[in-house]
Parts: C-alpha cells; sequence; structure tokens
C-alpha cells in the first residue's frame, strides 16, 4: 500500500468538500500564476495556505491562495487535511458567540473548550494552550512542536480570532487610552451577523469594534458591509447616494460579480449600454459571448492581450477586463479620495484591525485602527480571474 498520489489524492481527500486551510507540503513547490504561466513567487514548506475547491479544476493545477494572492500548484504539494486535522478552529467552535464575557471568563471558557473537545488532541491541544497561555501571560517562547504537523493555516486565520480578544484587553488597545482593561466584555456576533466585524470589545463607557487578520491578509472591506449602513443613515445617503463614486459601490454590491463589473464600467462610460445589453442574460463564468457582443466589447479585447486572439469569449474573460479598468479607475487620485471620504464617513474613524503572525511558534500581534492615517488613496481590490471567480470587488485598505 501507498499513500495516494495525483488524481487519486485529490478525489479522496480534496475534491468537493470546500476551502481547505493547509500548508505547503515540500520546499521550492512550482507554482502558477492563473493565467497558466509559470510564477517566480516561492513557497516554502510549512507556509499556511488555502485549498480553493471551486478554482480548482485539475489535479495538475489546483487553486490555492496565499495572503491574498492566488496561483496553481499540483495538489500533492500541499499536506493532506487528514494530517493536519480538520480541526473548526473558529471561535463559534468554542461556544464563544453571542454572549458578553470579561476577561477572565473568558480564558476559563477558551481552555475548558480546547481539554474538553473530542476533535482538538495531542500536540494540537497543547499547542493552543500554550498559545493561550503565551498571549495572558507574554512568556517569550513556543517550543517543541513540530509547526508543519499542525493545521497553522487554520490557527493563524481562525484560532487567531481567538486569541485576539487577550491581546487587546492585555495590551493591544492600552496605546489608544480607551479605558478598557479586565473588566471590559468581549463579545462574538453570531456567525455571519456582522461582515465587516469579528468581535466587539465593551468598556462602562463605548464599544470598539475589531476585525481580525491573519498575517499576509490585506484589510479588505467589502461592499455589502459598506452600503447598507450608509442607506440606513439619513445623513450619509443625502450627502452621497447620487454621487457617481458610491453609485458604483452600489453597482457592486446589488449585482452579480460579473454583472457588477459590467455594469459599472458601464456605469463610468467605458463600455456602452448597447454592449451590457449583449451579455445582460447570460449566467454562468462559461457563457460564450456572441459575435455581436465581441463587437460592442472590442475596444476591451483588443487592448488585451491574451483574448485579442482567442475565439471564444466568455462572460467571466469580459467581466475580468472591466474589474482591471474598474480598478485602475479607482486609483485615480480624485476617484480614489471621495472613495476614501465615503469609505471614512461609513466607518465613523471605529474599526480596530488587529493582525497575527506566528513567528517560530509564537504569536505576535499588530494593531492599527481606521482613524490612522494610513487610511488613506482606497481603491478597489480584485481578487478573480480570467476564468474564475472569488468574490466581487472590494477595497484594499
Amino acid at each position: 500500500m501507498a499513500a495516494s498520489r495525483g488524481v487519486d489524492n485529490w478525489n479522496k481527500n480534496w475534491r468537493g468538500q470546500g476551502n481547505i486551510s493547509t500548508s505547503v507540503k515540500v520546499n521550492s513547490a512550482t507554482i502558477y500564476e492563473e493565467d497558466g504561466s509559470r510564477s517566480t513567487a516561492v513557497l516554502t514548506k510549512g507556509l499556511p495556505v488555502t485549498y480553493l475547491d471551486k478554482q480548482s479544476a485539475i489535479h495538475t493545477r489546483v487553486a490555492i491562495q496565499v495572503g491574498q494572492s492566488v496561483y496553481l500548484t499540483n495538489i500533492d504539494n500541499l499536506q493532506k487535511p487528514q494530517s493536519l486535522g480538520r480541526v473548526d478552529l473558529k471561535p463559534q467552535a468554542f461556544g464563544l458567540a453571542g454572549v458578553g464575557l470579561t476577561l477572565s471568563t473568558y480564558l476559563s471558557k477558551v481552555k475548558s473548550a480546547i481539554e474538553s473537545r473530542n476533535d482538538i488532541k495531542g500536540d494540537l491541544k497543547d499547542y493552543l494552550l500554550d498559545l493561550v497561555k503565551q498571549v495572558e501571560f507574554g512568556s517569550n517562547s513556543v517550543t517543541g512542536y513540530n509547526l508543519s504537523e499542525l493545521p497553522m493555516g487554520s490557527i493563524l486565520s481562525d484560532f487567531g480570532e481567538v486569541l485576539g480578544p487577550i491581546f487587546c484587553i492585555k495590551s493591544g488597545l492600552a496605546k489608544f487610552n480607551l479605558g478598557v482593561n479586565q473588566s471590559s466584555t468581549i463579545f462574538f456576533p453570531t456567525a455571519g451577523a456582522e461582515p465587516l466585524l469579528d468581535y466587539f470589545i465593551k468598556t462602562s463607557m463605548n464599544t470598539y469594534k475589531i476585525s481580525a487578520k491573519a498575517k499576509g491578509t490585506s484589510n479588505t472591506l467589502k461592499m455589502n458591509s459598506l452600503v447598507p449602513p450608509l442607506l440606513s443613515d439619513n445623513t450619509l445617503r443625502e450627502r452621497y447616494q447620487n454621487t457617481l463614486e458610491f453609485r458604483l459601490m452600489q453597482t457592486i454590491n446589488n449585482n452579480t460579480i460579473n454583472m457588477g463589473a459590467i455594469l459599472g464600467c458601464s456605469l463610468i462610460g467605458m463600455i456602452s449600454q448597447n454592449a451590457v445589453a449583449t451579455v445582460s442574460g447570460l449566467r454562468g463564468n462559461g457563457a460564450l459571448l456572441s459575435d455581436n457582443a465581441k463587437v460592442q466589447f472590442q475596444n476591451l479585447i483588443s487592448n488585451d492581450s491574451r483574448l485579442r486572439r482567442k475565439k471564444n469569449i466568455t462572460l467571466r474573460n469580459i467581466a475580468y477586463l472591466c474589474e482591471k479598468n474598474l480598478v485602475e479607475y479607482t486609483k485615480r487620485t480624485m476617484v480614489s479620495q471621495r472613495l476614501t471620504n465615503i469609505v471614512k464617513d461609513i466607518l465613523n474613524n471605529e474599526i480596530f484591525f488587529v493582525k497575527m503572525n506566528i513567528d517560530n511558534g509564537v504569536p505576535r500581534f499588530t494593531i492599527s485602527s481606521t482613524s490612522d492615517r494610513s487610511i488613506s488613496n482606497l481603491h478597489f481590490r480584485n481578487k478573480n480571474g480570467y476564468d474564475s471567480t472569488s468574490d466581487k470587488l472590494g477595497f484594499k485598505l
């Protein structure tokens, strides 16, 4: 008997099982860009990545997310899920959602959950407990673990949310002089209740919003967390609802990934309404454009080295070109400035970004706020490819 490899490995352990947090299995794994060209990026053994199931079409070119970038690689370059233990490390899995907890109660609940859960065993259990103690007491080392055998992707992105409130109360928010102390309470909303935020820290006077991030991920704001709050605020709605910039945000939010980008390009005058009409009835990434549609989009197609010689052009191909153009449009100085003003008014300078990294097994945190002057020059961010979709356009901070 031998360990499954290739297509057998893909079908048995990965395919159809959703996105999976894993890590790179080999040093200097060969990877490719989304367009199929060989990438110059280097992925080292043990690097946390996420396998993207819907974007993976063949075992020799499965899609993986590394920070904010998506690459393609052979499935055998990734640690198998069962080797890592497919364990849910999100705060909700520890019973932390929907109730306010003081730090002492929170710590007790987290430690008790780690100890009692049957799916957390051996080195994983010991390592999670050591991480909690390290953030609580500030010891300098966490040693004796083979991190390549642990689900570091999930620990970084999911358990990092569990550790974040401890950091915030013990030290992270202290520099902001907000009155956060041991009596402050931690509150995780139920899953999906707050699309922009991960948890709150509440004092006797104020509630502070926290967005948790793992190292390598950018602070990204999605349209569905920005458009509804503006429309529900009478002052902001009156100020911005008729501006081109907000109408563009609303167009992205209110439509599918593909049509949002296409309609957005029409809104800013890059393509005609006639062009939009030729694709408005198409559904799915692979839907083919008619000859008439290709004529209507010729200005975009002719300027793209990949598509100008392609006979069959899909809805996704055209939407990707529209996304690229929208990203560049929002980088224009005046457009970016107006978008930044809208987003800042929506956020009202109340969100703190807590980012965790793990350095030699030890968690390290940084914290910033939307009131920092680093929140400027906002523009759209695209996580999609020519043939695949990940999410609607959002803002990269």
